[in-house]
């Protein structure tokens, strides 16, 4: 009859043998990565300007050497610039003349040169916009041309040329600027001071932008010009009239009306300060303002008012 070894002496064997193959166990402390940090970095920036990017690397060494790299649309990831870390192992990128956005972030290369990267930021640019309008101070009915530029260049860029009329924007024309020019025409159609403005809505490459100018608009109407005679008596708006007195006279606009007055591209704004004239025309001008803008005889002069 075999006799079956007891529990007991199962159990002295179990640990007699687990002592005798124990492997202890070794505790390995893991050093964490270096981490690179941007700190501070422009959203937008204007157009040609200067993008300062500043960080840090956490549980870096000074000395160490981070990249900066930067991504445009689609394209991959490329090198920039290199800096060694500082005594606190932080860092500046400085770039100039910066005209498209993009995206940047920092690269540490570590041991066994593995790269670790920071966070991605994007630095958007505004284009930079130029607008003519030609001539500034138009007669009412003629045409006026507006022309400029877009930078940068990029094809298949479209711009709205628009007009403000009664508070509101009107858009005179879509035009191309793939080529970064523009230029267009529009019939001057609302006296007054008015606005006339370049929108670019933006793409992938640069921000929207916008750029307004002012121009003014004047009506046509005969004028003639008054004084020798009349000097030294009082204006129906209570002046005394003299060789020097800017104004206009006019039949019915109120005593110190400011009027603008436009002739051969020269331009006055003056009040009303007389009643006149008694003849076909419509204004009357002192001698010192028809002096002032070149005009003698009769003649058709812009009016604002």
């Amino acid at each position: 009859m075999t006799r079956r070894p007891n529990g007991n002496r199962r159990a002295l064997v179990g640990l007699v043998l687990a002592t005798v193959f124990a492997v202890p166990a070794i505790a390995y402390a893991q050093t964490p990565a270096p981490q690179p940090v941007i700190d501070s970095a422009p959203e937008r920036v204007a157009y040609a300007s200067n993008v300062t990017i500043k960080g840090h690397v956490e549980n870096a060494t000074p000395g160490d050497e981070v990249r900066l790299q930067q991504q445009r649309g689609d394209m991959q990831w490329r090198t920039v610039a290199t800096r060694v870390l500082d005594d606190e192992t932080t860092f500046r990128f400085r770039r100039g003349d910066v005209r498209k956005t993009t995206r940047y972030r920092v690269a540490h290369a570590g041991v066994s040169d593995v790269e670790t990267f920071s966070q991605a930021v994007k630095v958007r640019v505004k284009p930079r916009i130029t607008l003519r309008v030609r001539p500034r101070d138009i007669f009412q009915g003629r045409r006026v041309k507006l022309a400029g530029r877009v930078y940068p260049a990029v094809e298949g860029r479209e711009m709205l040329l628009q007009q403000k009329v009664q508070g509101t924007w009107h858009t005179i024309q879509r035009v191309n600027v793939g080529d970064g020019e523009f230029r267009t025409k529009f019939r001057a159609r609302h006296r007054g001071q008015r606005k006339v403005r370049a929108v670019f809505a933006g793409d992938t490459l640069n921000d929207g932008a916008k750029v307004t100018k002012p121009f003014t608009i004047y009506n046509p109407e005969l004028a003639t010009w008054y004084g020798p005679g009349f000097y030294g008596n009082s204006t129906a708006c209570g002046k005394t009239l003299t060789t020097e007195t800017l104004g206009v006279a006019h039949r019915t606009l109120p005593c110190g009306t400011k009027v603008s007055l436009l002739y051969q591209g020269r331009t006055i704004t003056v009040s009303v300060i007389d009643r006149g004239p008694y003849t076909d025309a419509d204004w009357d001008l002192t001698q010192e303002t028809a002096e002032r803008l070149g005009f003698s005889g009769t003649d058709e002069v812009g009016v604002t008012h």
